[in-house]
C-alpha cells in the first residue's frame, strides 16, 4: 500500500476580542490576550512573594527588565530569530502587568536559611526547606491572597538542595520508582518543585518557581526573550485565565486523555488511573480519577485498564459531559501515551455503545524517524503527517510558512499516532 502524505494546515488560535491568528507571539502582540472577559481593558495581576532578601532584590530588578522590550536573538548557523519581547506593562501590545504586592512578601532571613543549610545531608537541608516554605505560605494566607506567589529560588539554596548526579537545576528528594527493593512509602516528598505547588494550592494559591540562572537570562538552553515570553504567558495563565484558545473546534467533540500515576503505601504500591476530558473550544478541563488498583512491575511497565475499569470511568466522563452540557457528546476521541489493549477496547466501547464517533489513539513520542525535504535548506513543514493502515507521523515541529522560518535548533521529531478505533479519518484525528 502506498504511504499516504498530507499536509495539516496551522490551527487558528484566538486572542483578544476574538481575533485569530496562528502564532501565539505574534497573536499576543497584535490582539493582547484572550481576556475572559472579552475586553482589550489592561489587567494587573497581583503578585506575592517567598524569598531571601537577596532573591528579592534580583526579582524586582528581573521585572524591571521585562517591563521593557527585550530582543530577540539570531540563532548561530541558521537563519532563526527568535520574536522580540513586546514588555510586560499596561502599555505594552501584551496589556498586561505583574505588581509585587507588599502586604504579601515573605522573606526568609538569613538566619532561616542557615539552619535550612546546616545539616551534612542533602535530603534533611529538602526536608528544612520544605518546613520553611510551609510555615511562609502560612503566613500569607493570613492576607487577601494574590493571584500568584513567586518563588525565586536563591542560588545559595539550589546548590545546597540539588542533586549533583543531575545537570539541570532542579531540587529532587527522590524518584518515583517501581524497584520494590526500596520503601518508597517512607519517602516525604518526591520534587521540590511539585510539593510547594501542593503546598500553596491547600492554601486557595497558584505558585512561579523562578530558578537562579532565569534570573540572570543565563539558560543554556533559552534567549532572554523566549525566557521572558515563557514567563509573561505562564503568569498571565496562572494569574488571570488561558491566554488563547484554539478556533474552530465541534463543541460537540468530547477530548479524552488517560494516564496513570502512582500511589505509595506501606502495604504496596497501587495504581490509580487519571483521565482529563477537555472541552477545547473553551479552553474547559477537568480530571475524574478512577479508582485504586494493584499493578506489579511483573505484569509490564505500562498499566492498563481492566474491561469493567475502563467502562467505568468512561461512563464517569460521559455522565460528567452530560451533566454539563446536558447532551452527549456527538464525538469522543480517548487518547493514550501508551497502546490500547483488547480489554480496554472492550470496555470503552462498552460505554461509548450510544456514541455516534469513536476514536481511540495512542500517540507515541521519540520515535526513531526523521524526515528531510530534498533540495531544500529548512527541515519539514510543521503539519506534516505521512503513514498508512492504522499508523501515521505527525510532524508539530518544523518549518512554518507564515512565519518564513523554522524556530528551532535541531531536526524535528514526529509524534506517531496509532490508531485502535478510528471512525473518523486519520487527517481528523491528526488535525484534532
Amino acid at each position: 500500500m502506498d504511504i499516504e502524505a498530507r499536509i495539516i494546515p496551522e490551527p487558528n488560535l484566538f486572542f483578544g476580542e476574538n481575533k485569530s491568528t496562528i502564532d501565539p507571539k505574534v497573536g499576543l502582540m497584535n490582539f493582547g490576550p484572550n481576556s475572559p472577559f472579552q475586553t482589550r481593558d489592561p489587567v494587573s495581576i497581583s503578585a506575592g512573594v517567598i524569598c531571601t532578601d537577596g532573591s528579592l532584590e534580583l526579582l524586582k530588578d528581573w521585572l524591571e527588565r521585562l517591563s521593557w522590550r527585550i530582543e530577540g536573538q539570531d540563532i548561530p548557523d541558521s537563519n532563526v530569530r527568535s520574536i522580540d519581547f513586546p514588555g510586560l506593562s499596561r502599555e505594552s501590545p501584551l496589556r498586561f502587568e505583574l505588581i509585587i504586592d507588599e502586604s504579601n512578601i515573605e522573606t526568609i532571613s538569613s538566619e532561616e536559611l542557615a539552619l535550612v543549610l546546616k545539616p551534612s545531608d542533602r535530603k534533611e537541608r529538602i526536608i528544612k526547606a520544605v518546613e520553611l516554605y510551609k510555615q511562609k505560605f502560612s503566613d500569607i494566607s493570613g492576607n487577601p491572597p494574590p493571584k500568584i506567589v513567586l518563588l525565586p529560588i536563591s542560588n545559595k539554596l539550589m546548590n545546597a538542595c540539588r542533586d549533583e548526579r543531575y545537570k539541570q537545576d532542579k531540587i529532587v528528594y527522590e524518584r518515583r520508582t517501581f524497584d520494590r527493593s526500596k520503601n518508597l512509602s517512607d519517602v516525604p516528598l518526591f520534587d521540590f518543585h511539585n510539593f510547594l505547588k501542593v503546598i500553596a494550592f491547600k492554601h486557595g494559591m497558584v505558585t512561579q518557581m523562578i530558578r537562579p540562572k532565569t534570573l540572570k537570562f543565563a539558560s543554556e538552553l533559552q534567549d532572554p526573550a523566549t525566557i521572558a515570553w515563557n514567563f509573561a504567558v505562564a503568569a498571565y495563565y496562572k494569574g488571570t485565565g488561558i491566554p488563547w484558545k484554539l478556533a474552530d473546534i465541534d463543541e460537540n467533540t468530547c477530548f479524552v486523555g488517560i494516564s496513570f500515576y502512582q500511589e505509595i503505601s506501606k502495604e504496596f504500591r497501587s495504581m490509580r488511573t487519571s483521565m482529563a476530558h477537555i472541552y477545547m473550544r473553551t479552553g474547559e478541563s477537568q480530571v475524574i480519577r478512577g479508582k485504586s488498583f494493584h499493578w506489579d512491575v511483573k505484569q509490564g511497565l505500562s498499566p492498563t485498564l481492566t474491561s469493567d475499569r475502563a467502562s467505568e470511568i468512561m461512563g464517569d466522563v460521559l455522565s460528567l459531559y452530560k451533566r454539563q452540557k446536558n447532551k452527549l457528546p456527538r464525538r469522543v476521541v480517548v487518547h493514550k501515551s501508551s497502546p490500547f489493549t483488547l480489554e480496554e477496547i472492550s470496555g470503552l466501547d462498552e460505554a461509548n455503545s450510544s456514541i455516534e464517533i469513536v476514536d481511540y489513539v495512542h500517540i507515541g513520542e521519540n520515535v526513531d524517524v526523521r524526515a528531510y525535504p530534498d533540495g531544500y535548506e529548512y527541515p519539514i513543514l510543521r503539519g506534516t503527517m505521512f503513514g498508512k493502515k492504522t499508523k501515521r507521523f505527525l510532524f508539530t515541529t518544523g518549518f512554518i510558512p507564515s512565519l518564513g522560518t523554522y524556530p528551532g535548533s535541531t531536526v524535528p521529531v514526529p509524534l506517531m499516532v496509532e490508531t485502535y478505533r478510528l471512525n473518523s479519518t486519520p487527517y481528523q484525528v491528526c488535525k484534532w
